[in-house]
């Protein structure tokens, strides 16, 4: 009787005190438990463009978001069916044509025409059917991390680098570390002591690691506050039952279902360029392998090169 007491008061004081908590009940309800059917009628299997945010700073180190570059590309596709997810990471620098922009660096998308632009610029290059996207700003990233109490990961070399206009100081040495808001931002944005594919195995190797950090039940105690920073700071095109039912999916997908790859290009020397077969390959298996209807014909890779 006195858990019971004590379950409902607690719950009744979450919901009553965090606006997402009480958008997530009303997301339970209207998709029946977060169901992805629900959610996503008719469909089987979604992508979604996911984009981290640069930030600009004027000359008093004041952050603002107006024009600012992805320095983070990512398309992640939930196949329902076979209950799968596939993760392809785009080099920022990949050379691309631009819709009525001309040849850019495809990072530049998201300055010219925000992430509208930047989903229009992937489905015209790669024919990958880009459902939905969402940006995420490195002040949420911070505050997300140092909600969940930090993340456990292993620096496999050391990682020193300071950047005082970009306000962007990064100092681990090899080990493990729990690595709080913004350590973690360093973690996953340095590339100068590697390079930008560097910088996108570490992507991958943290959002595997937030991923395993959710298996304890601890931090469920943290949804609320976490929901609320996530809710006020994101953008995105997908609704917040949506993006919860995407969530709860992908804690259910087991770990061998999910496949991390970054697309295989070559080095030049301002840009980097899609390499046309391995790439065609690739997508090929993560983005067409499921659906009914694969692709009849090679995708035009090489037309950016």
């Amino acid at each position: 009787m006195l858990s019971a007491l004590f379950i409902g008061t607690v719950s009744g004081y979450l919901y009553a005190s965090s606006k997402a908590v009480r958008k997530t009940v009303g997301a339970l309800w209207q998709y029946r438990g977060l169901d992805v059917a629900q959610a996503f009628p008719g469909q089987s299997s979604v992508t979604v463009l996911l984009l981290g945010s640069d930030e600009n700073r004027d000359n008093q180190k004041r952050i603002y978001t107006k024009r600012t570059r992805s320095d983070t590309i990512m398309l992640a596709h939930f196949d329902f069916a076979n209950r799968r997810i596939s993760v392809l990471s785009i080099p920022r620098d990949t050379r691309v044509h631009i819709p009525e922009h001309g040849t850019h660096k495809i990072n530049s998308a998201m300055a010219i025409g925000g992430p509208e632009l930047t989903a229009e610029t992937i489905r015209e290059w790669l024919h990958v059917p880009v459902d939905h996207y969402a940006v995420i700003y490195y002040s949420v990233f911070r505050r997300a991390v140092d909600l969940l109490g930090g993340i456990d990961i292993y620096v496999d070399k050391p990682l020193h680098y300071d950047d005082n206009w970009g306000d962007l100081h990064v100092h681990l040495e090899p080990g493990w570390h729990r690595l709080n808001g913004e350590q973690a931002l360093g973690y996953v944005r340095i590339r100068n002591v590697d390079s930008d594919l560097g910088r996108i195995e570490r992507q991958q190797k943290f959002l595997a690691a937030v991923k395993q950090h959710f298996r304890h039940p601890s931090t469920y105690l943290k949804l609320p506050q976490l929901l609320d920073a996530v809710d006020e700071n994101l953008k995105s095109s997908l609704s917040y039952g949506q993006m919860l039912a995407l969530a709860w999916f992908a804690k259910s997908v087991p770990s061998h279902n999910i496949e991390m790859a970054t697309l295989p290009c070559r080095a030049g020397r301002s840009y980097v360029y899609a390499d046309e077969e391995e790439a065609r390959e690739l997508i090929d298996r993560l983005f067409h392998s499921s659906s009914s209807s694969r692709l009849s014909s090679p995708i035009p890779i090489s037309t950016i090169q």
